[in-house]
């Protein structure tokens, strides 16, 4: 259209652009060749072959230590359309155990639960508690208990 406009009505390429509202950029673009990518999928290739199971990021650095200036956004594009990702292994699932209620005892002094717990005083200073408890009844048999100590001391 641009062209039109100039052998028609002898306007320059700027004046032209402007009438019809096309950026000059535009119409002066150079469709540029498709990227020499052959090269790189010759070399990706050979690798992969030679070491198939390193990824990405080895080959990329490999293809570096060899001389090559390609950078990894246009290394990597090739390496995925030629399908060279290498799939992640899953995870072994472990077998769904089997759930059973908790046993409970029968009578008084067959099972026994013991816990730490863990105050501080007004002061600051912190002790420990040592319970005992039968799981018949819930009934507390004893508290064993710390004297206070000093933080440093924990």
């Amino acid at each position: 259209m641009v062209e039109y406009m100039q052998q028609s009505h002898q306007l320059s390429q700027r004046q032209a652009s402007k009438v019809i509202r096309l950026p000059r950029s535009s119409f002066a673009y150079q469709k540029v060749e498709k990227r020499a990518d052959k090269l790189i999928m010759d070399e990706l290739s050979a690798l992969v072959d030679k070491h198939p199971s390193i990824g990405f990021w080895k080959c990329y650095h490999r293809l570096r230590k060899a001389g090559y200036p390609w950078n990894h956004k246009r290394v990597h594009r090739i390496y995925t359309s030629m399908k060279l990702n290498i799939r992640r292994r899953a995870k072994k699932r472990l077998q769904a155990r089997v759930k059973q209620p908790l046993a409970q005892p029968e009578g008084m002094n067959q099972c026994w639960s013991m816990d730490f717990m863990q105050d501080s005083l007004w002061n600051g200073r912190k002790y420990r508690l040592l319970n005992i408890m039968d799981d018949y009844n819930r009934e507390l048999l004893t508290v064993e208990t710390t004297p206070p100590f000093r933080q440093q001391e924990w």
